[in-house]
């Protein structure tokens, strides 16, 4: 949905210094769920559906390493074509993702943040069996972003993430799952009134 209220700030600077925090402050097991494990309250990595639900806890704890841990190295975070304007790109690989995703979840600016993915589709993307990758539609998303001043932004937009297995060839294991690629799809819904709607992907640039 697009923004209701006052326009969204893009302050790039802040975003790469969050970049350089998550570098400083994550190990190499930062990609590794064998190298120390992958720890309660997260699920086992073993299907894209316990992805999902990791992926719920790392927003509600505001786990920086927690939501890296969920993607690949190749991981693309594609913008609807809106945002892609206004941003001045049409996706963020894998370390701009993961540092506009920490600046959220660090900002003093932010209180709280409420967060439910349900209604989850499948839909095989394999050639053949057995399957390895999967794109899932998350149907009904509810991201809520509490502001210290009093403005909570909501994100109610449909998501397409694609998973795929580990693969031996760059050390994992070829047993759990990792997101690859990740689609923030428009919607031609009206925004809500009492609230200030947001895409998810604005959501990753504003802090």
């Amino acid at each position: 949905m697009r923004v209701v209220g006052e326009p969204l700030r893009f302050v790039f600077p802040s975003v790469l210094f969050a970049c350089a925090l998550v570098v400083s402050g994550c190990d190499d097991a930062s990609h590794c769920y064998d190298c120390g494990g992958f720890p309660g309250p997260y699920a086992d990595p073993t299907s894209p559906e316990n992805q999902i639900q990791n992926l719920e806890t790392s927003y509600k704890n505001r786990d920086c390493q927690g939501y890296g841990r969920l993607l690949a190295p190749e991981f693309t975070f594609h913008f609807q074509p809106y945002d892609a304007n206004t941003i001045g790109m049409t996706f963020w690989s894998h370390d701009p993702d993961s540092a506009g995703t920490c600046a959220l979840f660090k900002s003093g600016e932010v209180s709280e943040i409420r967060i439910s993915l349900l209604n989850l589709v499948p839909d095989s993307i394999d050639a053949s069996p057995p399957v390895d990758s999967l794109k899932i539609r998350i149907s009904t998303v509810d991201l809520q972003v509490d502001q210290t001043d009093g403005v909570t932004w909501v994100v109610t937009d449909q998501q397409d993430l694609f998973f795929r297995k580990g693969l031996t060839a760059n050390g994992e294991n070829p047993n759990y799952w990792w997101i690859y690629e990740w689609d923030d799809l428009p919607t031609l819904s009206a925004p809500a009134i009492a609230v200030r709607s947001i895409t998810w992907g604005s959501l990753k640039a504003r802090y």
